[in-house]
């Protein structure tokens, strides 16, 4: 899903090994990729931004996030069959309702945890609590809360069956820390801290037995377009970021900044759909570190969307362009193999 990396010591960064980022392709008559809609019902339950989601199987999730309908968040998750199309309600996020939650599955099971609840009794309304979802029983269970502390738009990724949590803001602080949660003793320790700098709304992703972080608000507030690898058997066992490096004739006024976007990753290959906004949508393939923007996404400027992959297709919807309203419940599918079809039903 679209989902989202560290720092370490200085005397790591200058022993980390740096990649290159080749030029980017932009090919501005046909970008290949292909959004549709036919045949994808909207989101299941009211229109919403600031949502999680996650893919267990064949079944995506999204959940919480809040509506137009009222400020108050919401705590409802809703089920899409990808084989038979369908979207169905599940057990209720026990947690207070809340936006700008995180979520990753490990072996299984689906964990929701930190985010904004607009409870401003209770920590200023952020979040440090975490919940798993089974949904072998269709049920939650508490978890221990995020050792990190209360925030809003953190970020996670798995890799290896190791889970992995960092970033964000409490409305005080924004962090760069990164922590790794066991859930066999139910419970977290930190890791490598993020070499970019404090940072909020980034992106990430898992190829292989890698995980990449980058994009995002920095700390002064400005969107970021810095890119980083963790490898998380480095370290000393506490994992080891390496900043990827731009190439020196590489420009960077084609590859714009962005914040709040989602990844998907289909095929071995990295999606960078949309952000706070924007629409457009760019490939990474880390086997050969190269960027080439896709065809961009057709629906409005989209940031704070859900989405996940299953097989071949990646799915889209929710969302908003600045995260304050303005929600979406439209769903889509993005085939990156196909060339967009004027004729689809869009």
């Amino acid at each position: 899903m679209f989902s989202t990396l560290r720092k370490i010591s200085l005397t790591l960064l200058a022993a980390s090994m740096a990649f290159t980022l080749p030029s980017c392709e932009n090919d501005d008559v046909d970008l290949q990729g292909n959004w549709f809609r036919k045949g994808l019902p909207s989101f299941g339950g009211s229109i919403r931004t600031n949502a999680v989601s996650f893919v267990i199987g064949d079944i995506g999730y999204i959940g919480t996030g809040y509506t137009n309908e009222t400020v108050a968040r919401v705590k409802d998750f809703w089920a899409y069959n990808t084989k038979t199309k369908i979207w169905s309600q599940v057990a209720d996020f026990p947690g207070t309702g809340r936006n700008n939650a995180t979520a990753f599955v490990l072996k299984g099971k689906g964990y929701v945890g930190t985010g904004y609840d607009y409870i401003l009794t209770d920590n200023n309304g952020y979040k440090k609590d975490f919940y798993q979802y089974d949904p072998v029983g269709n049920k939650w269970s508490k978890k221990a809360d995020f050792a990190g502390g209360t925030r809003q738009f953190s970020t996670s990724f798995v890799v290896n069956d190791r889970a992995f949590v960092g970033l964000g803001y409490n409305g005080t602080n924004t962090f760069q820390d990164f922590y790794e949660y066991d859930p066999t003793g139910d419970k977290w320790v930190e890791m490598a801290t993020f070499i970019g700098g404090k940072r909020t709304g980034a992106i990430t992703f898992t190829i292989d037995n890698t995980a990449y972080v980058g994009f995002g608000r920095s700390n002064s507030g400005t969107q970021s377009k810095d890119f980083y690898s963790f490898d998380p058997s480095g370290g000393d066992g506490k994992g080891a970021w390496t900043r990827i490096e731009f190439e020196d004739d590489f420009d960077e006024d084609d590859f714009p900044a962005r914040a709040f976007g989602l990844a998907m990753v289909i095929n071995s290959k990295a999606y960078i759909v949309g952000g706070e906004g924007r629409s457009d949508v760019w490939e990474y393939d880390a086997r050969t570190n190269d960027w080439t923007e896709r065809a961009s996404f057709p629906g409005s400027a989209r940031g704070y969307a859900g989405g996940f992959v299953v097989g071949s297709i990646g799915y889209f919807g929710t969302g908003s362009s600045n995260g304050t309203g303005g929600g979406t419940d439209d769903f889509w599918g993005f085939d990156p193999t196909q060339e967009t079809d004027d004729d689809d039903d869009i």
